[in-house]
Order: structure tokens, then C-alpha cells, then sequence
């Protein structure tokens, strides 16, 4: 049966065959999605259009490239269009199954409701000194002329700064634990997209001990965090007060499960996927070093020598274009997925209920229909008329409508205020001969090599070491 949105939609266009990748029999095109994600994903687009299935694993997937189709899943059909029992299951392996990621309906609702206050504008606001202070102490930490990972560098410095803010706590210690614990989570989990059936958790594979150790390191400081706050029963207006002391519109708070996961979300989306987007600025102003001068003559006008603050944001708008320019080409958010909870027809395409569709924002990003010269750095064309003649759907490293990340704010300011302090101060350098990989993970990341960057300080910043 068809959904009623789309047989109560007389101007619904004729019915339109979804195009099939063939494959190989049985297992389809897993092989060659497994071998090159990105690549693979950009060419069935290339070579079939902007709607195309073809069997991964066990499933026909729908790969959709249309900006109208995907605001329609996004936004005006939100309502039918849920995570798939593929994203569930794999985000529960790590989040757990009460997580704000993986719920849906009504118990999403409610979590929703109780965690959004602590993304509130005055509160995201509040956060940037503590931002400030620890990109501070990051660049402080560099010689000139030296070899760094500005990877790992930016993903502690990330972490530092989500355990300060959203959970007012001293989590520096266990940057390194968090860090290694997500890389082999990321690992692990990607390799559970390529099974056929899951691994319990009780198999005793090498794979299986170091993810469930990775999980458990992880847990070890969410557990100490919430434990400490219990103790304290004070609610000190963070994320972590929020998570431990909200209450429903029952008048009844979260369980101790709920706790956990949503503490595992928090501190994976809070810093891991921001963590990457900077990174990858990083990477693009090296590789662009005149628009690393543009940006750097903006923050010195505005700015000068002193510490960048969030009242200087408004003020800073080629900042704002080097971010949104830096997310289309490279976002950490590369892809996603949705089902619908009913057969629906849009555009004249059935998606057959409960299907994978599988979004990029990175495949739209280099759609030339919707930005001109995608393959060029160009953050001059974020302009107010650029966007508003975007088509909707076309532009989504968030997401977009109910389902859009809640910590979105909060992750454009951070970027903003850390890629603005080490533009005042370092000039982008990739090290001699280093070009990184592209790891397409739960986020897009550079990989085990990192992104290994020369340091170079200008000789007039504030934070060069005496």
C-alpha cells in the first residue's frame, strides 16, 4: 500500500523505474562498495543517475543524489522517514539502544526534549571561553619548524573542550584513552556494515575483545563523570546536569541505561565529527594558501593580537564562508541513511518500506548542478544570494528538519573560534611530501597517518612561544 502523502498528491509525477546496479550474484556490488566507499558512491551516481539500488550485503540499497527527494526524506516526510534497522543496529553496538541517535518516535521525543535545553543559544554562547582557553593551550604547546599530528592535536584539544563545557569536567586525562577507544570503535563498527549477520558480543574474535575493550574504556570515564555529578547533586547548567537531573513531561528522569548511552552520544558527536570538519579546514587552507591569507588578513583586522572572542564572530564573515565552503567539500559527515516506515512514492520513485537509502553530503557537495566548479575551494561563494538560490536538500552536512544535529550551533562556533585562533597564529603547512588518506569511518577522517602538518608561526601572533 502506498503511503497517503504520496496517493493524495494528484500532481505526482508518473510512476519512474529506479534504475539497477547489477553486481555480482548474490552479494551485488558489496565488493566494490566495501573497496572504495567514496568512489563507489560517486560513480553508480555518475553512471546511473540520481536514484539507484543495487544489492550490499544482504539488501537492495537506494542511493539517492536528488536535493527535492532528499528534503522531502529530510523535512516535509520526516515523519515516515526513520534511521534503518542497519543504523540502529550498528550505532547500538557502541551508544547503546536508548541513545538519541538510535531511538525513534515518541521515546525519541522525549529524550530529545529533555537533552535540547543544554544546546540553548545563551548556554553555546557561555561555552566560548572555555573553547578559547583550550585551542589556546594547544598552539601554546607547538615549536616552530616541528612535525605535528594536527589530528590527533585538534581531537583532544575537541574532547578537552566537550568535557569542559558540556560536562564541566577535567577529562584532559583521558584524551588519549577516548581517542585510540574511537578509532578502533569506528574500525569495528564499519566492519559491521560489511556482514551478513552480526557478531554477538559474546564471540570471542580478536575483533570483537578490542572493540568491547574500546567500548569499556570509553564507559569508564562516563560512568566516573556521572557518578561524580550524583555525589555532588548540584546541577551546574552543563549538558551533564542536564542529562542527569531533566525530567520528562511525566516528571521522570533518565534511567541509568539512558544515562550511559546518551553520555556515549554526547561525547562521540560532541567531538569526534568536529574533531574531523576542522581538520580537513585545516588540510584545505594548506593546500589554498591564499585563501589561508585571506582569512588571516580578516581575523588580524578584526582581531589584531588579542584572543578571538564570540562577540567577534558577526564581524568575521570570511570565517564563516572558510567553514561552510570547508564542509561541502570535505564534510566529516560524509553519509547517512533513512527508511521509510511505509511504501512511499516521491518524484515517481517507490522506496519500498523499511529500504536503506543512503545520503551524501559529500556526493552532493560536488554535484556541479548545485555548486558551480565543485572541485574548487572556493569559500567566496557563500554568499546570501548563493544560498538562497540552493536548491533545498542540495546542502546538508547536518542533516536537516526534526532529525537535524541537535549540537549543530555548538559545533559551527567551536569551529569558527578554533580555526580563527590558529589562523591568528600558525600559517597552514602540510608536512614535506604528507598527503593524507581519506578514511570514510562513522566520520571521514585522514587515518592511522594522520594529518601531519609543519608548524609555522607567524611572526606577529599572540601566542608564539618566547
Amino acid at each position: 500500500m502506498l503511503s497517503e502523502h504520496a496517493t493524495a498528491t494528484r500532481t505526482e509525477p508518473a510512476a519512474r523505474e529506479v534504475p539497477r546496479r547489477p553486481g555480482r550474484p548474490v552479494i551485488g556490488s558489496t565488493i566494490e562498495f566495501q573497496k572504495d566507499q567514496i568512489q563507489f558512491v560517486q560513480r553508480i551516481h555518475e553512471e546511473y543517475g540520481d536514484v539507484v539500488r543495487t544489492r550490499i550485503v544482504n539488501a537492495d540499497w537506494y542511493f539517492v543524489r536528488d536535493p527535492e527527494i532528499i528534503h522531502e526524506i529530510n523535512v516535509r516526510r520526516a515523519d515516515i522517514f526513520v534511521k534503518p534497522a542497519l543504523a540502529k543496529q550498528i550505532w547500538s553496538l557502541f551508544l547503546g539502544p536508548n541513545s538519541i541517535l538510535t531511538q525513534q518516535g515518541d521515546p525519541w521525543k522525549r529524550l530529545h526534549e529533555m537533552i535540547k535545553p543544554g544546546f540553548h543559544r545563551f548556554r553555546i554562547d557561555a561555552y566560548a571561553p572555555v573553547i578559547r582557553e583550550y585551542v589556546n593551550n594547544m598552539v601554546r604547546g607547538y615549536k616552530d619548524g616541528e612535525l605535528r599530528d594536527v589530528r590527533e592535536d585538534i581531537n583532544n584539544t575537541a574532547l578537552a573542550i566537550v568535557g569542559k563545557t558540556l560536562f564541566d569536567a577535567n577529562v584532559e586525562g583521558d584524551a588519549n584513552v577516548v581517542f585510540q577507544a574511537m578509532h578502533d570503535v569506528s574500525e569495528m563498527l564499519v566492519e559491521h556494515i560489511n556482514l551478513p549477520l552480526p557478531i554477538p558480543r559474546w564471540w570471542p574474535s580478536p575483533g570483537n575483545r578490542r572493540k568491547i575493550a574500546a567500548i569499556e574504556a570509553i564507559e569508564g570515564v562516563i560512568k566516573r563523570l556521572i557518578a561524580e555529578r550524583r555525589a555532588e547533586g548540584k546541577d551546574k547548567g552543563d549538558l551533564l546536569s542536564t542529562v542527569v537531573f531533566a525530567k520528562d513531561a511525566e516528571g521522570q528522569g533518565m534511567t541509568a541505561g539512558e544515562m550511559r548511552d546518551n553520555m556515549m552520544t554526547l561525547i562521540f558527536a560532541g567531538h569526534e565529527t568536529t574533531a574531523h570538519a576542522l581538520t580537513w579546514a585545516w588540510y584545505l587552507l594548506a593546500k589554498h594558501p591564499d585563501k589561508a591569507e585571506k582569512l588571516h588578513a580578516e581575523v588580524a583586522r578584526v582581531v589584531g593580537t588579542r584572543a578571538l572572542a564570540v562577540e567577534d564572530l558577526d564581524s568575521l564573515p570570511y570565517l564563516t564562508q572558510v567553514v561552510k565552503e570547508s564542509l561541502r567539500f570535505m564534510p566529516s559527515v560524509w553519509a547517512y541513511m533513512r527508511a521509510p516506515t511505509e511504501t512511499t512514492v516521491i518524484k515517481g520513485y517507490t522506496f519500498p518500506k523499511e529500504c536503506f537509502i543512503f545520503i551524501s553530503p559529500l556526493v552532493l557537495g560536488r554535484d556541479p548542478r548545485n555548486h558551480p566548479n565543485p572541485l574548487e575551494y572556493t569559500p567566496e561563494r557563500w554568499t546570501r544570494e548563493y544560498e538562497r538560490t540552493l536548491p533545498k536538500g542540495s546542502y546538508v552536512p547536518f542533516a536537516a528538519g526534526p532529525r537535524v544535529c541537535l549540537g549543530q550551533g555548538f559545533a559551527q562556533m567551536e569551529m569558527k573560534l578554533v580555526l580563527g585562533t590558529m589562523i591568528q597564529n600558525l600559517v597552514p603547512k602540510l608536512a614535506p611530501g604528507f598527503e593524507p588518506d581519506i578514511v570514510p569511518e562513522l566520520s571521514m577522517h585522514p587515518g592511522k597517518r594522520g594529518m601531519q602538518i609543519a608548524v609555522e608561526f607567524r611572526p606577529d601572533a599572540p601566542l608564539r612561544p618566547s
